[in-house]
């Protein structure tokens, strides 16, 4: 039977579905129509024409379909999870040998990641070291004792570490500088105790060399941590006074085009440029967004501990503008010319003293050893002692030894004396 005459028999049988009255025949005549119309499909699926009846089963009433089997529900399958295993070295072997693969060829398709991706944080947290920790337990509570009674000499060492930007407490930078002293002592009359025995000496020469080791040794390590926080500062203070004429350039522009105040200080830190006043500019917008200061309260919070005597009084000048209302745009355009006047004044000056230091270093450390060895050889061929010291020995100390402790000593002098890079 073609797919006309199913047609047409789906047609015949609606037609008698309408006239029908007994339920039924009504049923029978349906399930007819469905057959015809499965067959109907059949047969254009096979042929691959297209459906022209498809419709016929729409026009059926609601009521009078037949119902439709409800679909199984699916049953549900429990899966373990799937756990990862590391192939052995055997096994990872064997199946290169398999796929003739070597490990060259598996390195240039999947090259490792050389640089590992860091994350910064907005905000460090601040956690003691482990050192610090012994000397809080040694020494926390003599200098919680010593601040309480204000001594200065404590008091000073507090600022200075304060003031430096180390990320250290000074009550536990303190009680380290103490520790420190006293486990440098101890290990220095250890070592003392031990050369004294190996080299010989009587008991009143070890217990000499003991006592020196023990109070020289713990006097460096504690006047060395002393001093260490001012030279951070002054470090510091270099860094400032270095990159400010530029960043008061930069914080001129900004205040010309019109922005907060606060904007100029946002900028230079998200620009990354200026690495020596970083740490300060943190400062003023973490007072500002995290604290709830306003700005000339921050300005001059952080005027207070910084190290550089510029900053200081450049902040306290923007604060001392913002509060009487004056044109900050004007007052940085003033000091950013009076910057730049004295940063080319200071490189001018020390252009002109490098020319002096060459001449010191030419004469002291070029012609004088030239002289020195022409002095000692005449004197080795002549004969003779100098201090009861042969020649040879002299000339093999001061070109071994003296000449480059003071090279040294020269270039330590130099990288002390310029104003920055």
């Amino acid at each position: 039977m073609s797919i006309s005459d199913n047609a047409q028999e789906i047609v015949s049988l609606v037609s008698q579905l309408e006239k029908e009255l007994v339920p039924k025949k009504k049923h029978e005549i349906i399930e007819k129509i469905e057959k015809a119309n499965q067959r109907i499909h059949s047969e254009a699926s096979s042929e691959s024409r297209p459906l022209l009846y498809t419709g016929v089963m729409d026009k059926l009433p609601v009521k009078e379909r037949a119902p439709e089997p409800s679909p199984p529900e699916p049953e549900t399958i429990q899966t373990k999870p799937i756990q990862k295993k590391r192939t052995s070295p055997k096994t990872k072997k064997k199946l290169m040998e398999e796929l003739k693969i070597n490990q060259e060829d598996l390195e240039k398709a999947y090259p490792k990641r050389k640089t590992k991706v860091s994350q910064k944080s907005d905000f460090t947290v601040y956690v003691t070291s482990p050192f610090g920790k012994i000397s809080n337990q040694f020494f926390g509570k003599y200098v919680s004792s010593l601040f309480d009674k204000k001594n200065s000499f404590i008091r000073n060492l507090a600022d200075s570490v304060r003031i430096s930007g180390m990320p250290i407490l000074s009550r536990t930078y303190i009680c380290m500088m103490y520790f420190a002293s006293l486990v440098g002592a101890m290990i220095a009359l250890l070592l003392a105790m031990v050369v004294s025995y190996l080299a010989g000496l009587n008991t009143s020469a070890m217990i000499i060399s003991m006592f020196i080791s023990l109070i020289g040794v713990g006097i460096l390590v504690f006047l060395g941590m002393y001093a260490y926080p001012a030279s951070e500062a002054a470090a510091k203070s270099r860094a400032i006074d270095n990159d400010l004429p530029f960043a008061t350039i930069h914080m001129a522009a900004v205040a010309g085009s019109g922005a907060q105040p606060i904007a100029m200080f946002r900028l230079l830190l998200k620009s990354g440029e200026y690495k020596g006043l970083e740490s300060e500019i943190k400062k003023i917008v973490n007072l500002v967004n995290l604290f709830g200061y306003d700005l000339s309260t921050a300005l001059k919070n952080v005027s207070l501990r910084t190290p550089s005597r510029r900053l200081k009084e450049l902040l306290t000048g923007i604060a001392s503008t913002i509060e009487s209302g004056g044109s900050l745009k004007s007052y940085l355009k003033s000091v950013a010319n009076e910057s730049m006047a004295t940063y080319r004044l200071e490189r001018k000056k020390y252009v002109e003293s490098l020319a002096t230091y060459s001449d010191i270093y030419t004469g002291v450390l070029i012609a004088a050893p030239l002289l020195f060895i022409v002095a000692l050889t005449i004197i080795n061929m002549v004969g003779g002692q100098i201090g009861g010291l042969e020649v040879s020995t002299i000339a093999w100390g001061g070109t071994l030894i003296v000449l480059p402790i003071v090279n040294i000593l020269f270039y330590l002098f130099l990288n002390i004396t310029q104003p920055g890079e």
